[in-house]
């Protein structure tokens, strides 16, 4: 099995925080045009924009720093809040779930955490292939069977 690095796409979570930053002034602006803001009105819709961007910052930093790498005798997800390192025998089971929109996700449990994996690593496809090899050849449990064969 090739040892490859999953990343997480951040791109999403980049537009959608973009868009809020470019238009959230705008429409304070256009309010405040429309009627007589107070400083104190003001100060607050300038705090929760600067709340807002922080957060959005926090988010994208923490995404950005996410990754994946699946190799022949181990699984290791890295993120800026640490990494963990999961043997074969720390995997109790794999479980793959659909959500409402019919996307695909995976959860890796161990005796006491609980890993995601979903199409926002990149690239997917590749991921999952190397998921299942490694679930193959470590015979461990998991609702995969259908896929497995397919």
């Amino acid at each position: 099995m090739e040892d490859h690095d999953y990343v997480y796409r951040v791109g999403t979570l980049l537009y959608q925080g973009l868009t809020f930053l470019i238009l959230y002034p705008l429409i304070v602006y256009i309010i405040y045009l429309a009627t007589e803001f107070s400083r104190l009105e003001l100060l607050v819709l300038s705090l929760i924009y600067l709340i807002a961007a922080l957060g959005i910052l926090g988010v994208w930093i923490y995404a950005k720093s996410r990754l994946v790498r699946i190799e022949d005798q181990q699984i290791t997800f890295k993120s800026i809040m640490g990494e963990y390192i999961l043997e074969p025998a720390d995997v109790r089971r794999v479980v793959i779930h659909w959500d409402n929109k019919g996307r695909e996700f995976v959860q890796v449990w161990t005796k006491g955490k609980s890993f995601s994996l979903s199409e926002y690593y990149f690239p997917f496809p590749e991921l999952m292939s190397d998921l299942e090899n490694f679930i193959e050849s470590h015979d461990i449990r998991t609702n995969f069977t259908g896929r497995l064969t397919g």
